[in-house]
């Protein structure tokens, strides 16, 4: 009788001990878990909360998939909704919409930005609509602002005043247009400079308005820029420089059609403007040299009443306005492409 007194009191002992323990480890995990703030002013939440956050400032300490609006919105890891803010910043994936005056995703993007200033670290799938937008890996969808980087491939379109990219496979449209190498795209602007697969050449040409023309153009063959200088020995103060825009299109292996338009200021002696288009037609020796000839039109104007100096050599001159002239000519051309 006593012994199974004893070992009645011993399995009650264990039994005591061990629901203390389970008790001690569930407060234990209690302690552990991650306090929701919810005051509608700042927000703080675990990871995996999937109530929307609504106030000042708005902190996901994990994945979030809802949405946040905010002044400062934050999610440390990965987002799926949308963010409407002044500062919105997610530390890992993005697959949604960021509005804000500034958007910083650390992962990779796909959906949408709207804002000032828009950053992406990884991948961009994504259109990007700021005055600044930055893709820092491939980009596939499209960057419209005032100044678009893509520092590797770019599968899209750039559309801005300053476009930068890495690898161009889409299209660049603004004023100044910068690629490292094309791979089947193209750059449409004022400027374009592309280091690798672009088109360089220096041109030496005699044109109607004056015998020796030095002339460097850049871009790519589809429509490249050229700069121009213009000089007459027969008089030495009538010394010109243009700027325009080409195109090369080629008719056969050897034979191309170059229409080009530039825009010339005349310095020093009789100064006045020269607006010409040319329509000439090439033949290339080898992939580097080419000789390029055509007719021309160039409309002549000063607005200060001045004389207007006489062409070098023309086919007709007509008055077609006060002190303007419209001249037809020709044009003869040695090109060189490095």
């Amino acid at each position: 009788m006593k012994t199974q007194i004893i070992t009645l009191l011993a399995a009650l002992l264990i039994s005591i001990g061990t629901f203390a323990q389970g008790e001690t480890q569930t407060i234990k995990i209690e302690k552990r878990r991650d306090p929701v703030v919810y005051t509608l002013f700042i927000n703080s939440v675990p990871d995996n909360f999937y109530l929307p956050l609504i106030g000042f400032m708005n902190d996901a300490r994990g994945n979030h998939y809802s949405a946040q609006i905010g002044f400062v919105n934050t999610t440390r890891r990965n987002f799926g909704g949308g963010q409407i803010g002044f500062i919105n910043t997610v530390g890992g994936n993005v697959d949604g919409t960021q509005i804000g005056f500034i958007n910083t995703t650390a992962g990779s993007f796909g959906g949408v930005q709207i804002g000032f200033i828009n950053t992406v670290a990884k991948k961009t799938n994504a259109i990007q609509v700021a005055f600044i937008n930055t893709a820092a890996d491939t980009l596939t969808g499209a960057q419209i602002g005032f100044i678009n980087t893509s520092t590797k491939k770019t599968n899209a379109a750039q559309i801005g005043f300053v476009n930068t990219a890495k690898t161009l496979k889409g299209a660049q449209v603004g004023f100044i247009n910068l690629a490292d190498s094309i791979e089947c795209g193209v750059p449409l602007g004022f400027l374009s400079i592309v280091r690798k697969g672009g088109y360089h050449a220096l041109e030496l040409s005699l044109t109607e308005m004056h015998p020796i023309n030095l002339s460097y153009k850049i871009g790519v063959s589809q429509l490249y820029t050229t700069f121009n200088l213009s000089y007459d020995p027969a008089n030495a103060k009538n010394i010109a420089f243009g700027a325009g825009l080409g195109s090369i299109l080629p008719l056969s292996k050897n034979f191309v059609f170059n229409p080009e338009f530039v825009s010339t200021t005349q310095y020093l002696n009789n100064f006045q403007q020269m607006n010409s288009f040319a329509a000439m037609f090439g033949y290339q020796f080898g992939s580097h040299l080419s000789v390029l000839a055509g007719p021309s039109l160039v409309l002549q104007y000063e607005s200060r009443n001045k004389p207007l100096s006489d062409p070098f050599f023309s086919f007709s001159k007509t008055a077609v306005f006060n002190n303007a002239n419209l001249i037809s000519g020709a044009r003869l051309a040695l090109r060189y492409k490095f």
